[in-house]
């Protein structure tokens, strides 16, 4: 039964490591949409500060879905670009409203972002980025987390291997006390022990 523990805590330490690292991968993989225009709120440019996850300076998976509509207008000129430092273009499209507008997936590092929509007249846009800032730093993360969990295994062992070296005090034997515990005395350690000489209705003498 001895030999089964260390084996047994083995395990569960693999599944623990294997459990957070599957949580911290669905965590990484998880979006954060931005608005950029919708069919209220429309602007030409819209700027766009995209920060650096814990310090690190990884690009971070980006997604750009743009839909061009009318009620109006049958054809009409649109457009979209994404400007890093609205100088450096990191993406641009221009076409018809009839056209498919293609869905821009990519990575962008941290900086300031500028979009560039430009539409006639009639068109309404709706625009929306989809970032996974998590998982520019997936990676540092799955070894982070499993390092910190050995280290807790580690430690934890450390802790039971001191507990078990610790000196056990010993246990004083308690005296058993009876209340109302009846006490024998021999005669003739007890005073007040029967004599039968000392009777009043003792035999006469002969």
């Amino acid at each position: 039964m001895e030999g089964r523990r260390p084996l047994q805590n083995t395990l569960l330490w693999v599944v623990a490591v294997v459990l957070i690292n599957v949580l911290w991968l669905n965590v990484a993989q998880q979006s954060a949409p931005n608005e950029i225009n919708t069919s209220n709120q429309f602007q030409t440019h819209r700027e766009i500060e995209i920060s650096s996850v814990m310090g690190s300076s990884s690009p971070i998976p980006a997604e750009l879905t743009t839909l061009f509509d009318s009620t109006s207008v049958d054809n009409a000129n649109v457009s979209f670009a994404i400007k890093k430092d609205n100088r450096t273009t990191v993406y641009a499209w221009s076409g018809m409203l009839s056209d498919e507008v293609p869905l821009w997936s990519g990575t962008l590092e941290p900086g300031a972002y500028t979009f560039e929509t430009v539409v006639d007249e009639g068109v309404m846009v709706e625009q929306k980025l989809d970032l996974k800032p998590f998982a520019a730093v997936q990676t540092p993360g799955h070894v982070v987390l499993t390092l910190l969990l050995v280290a807790l295994a580690w430690a934890e062992q450390g802790v039971r291997a001191l507990y078990a070296r610790r000196p056990r005090p010993i246990e004083a034997k308690a005296v058993e006390k009876t209340p109302f515990k009846s006490q024998k005395f021999s005669l003739e350690d007890d005073p007040s022990a029967w004599d039968e000489n000392n009777s009043p209705w003792r035999d006469p003498l002969r």
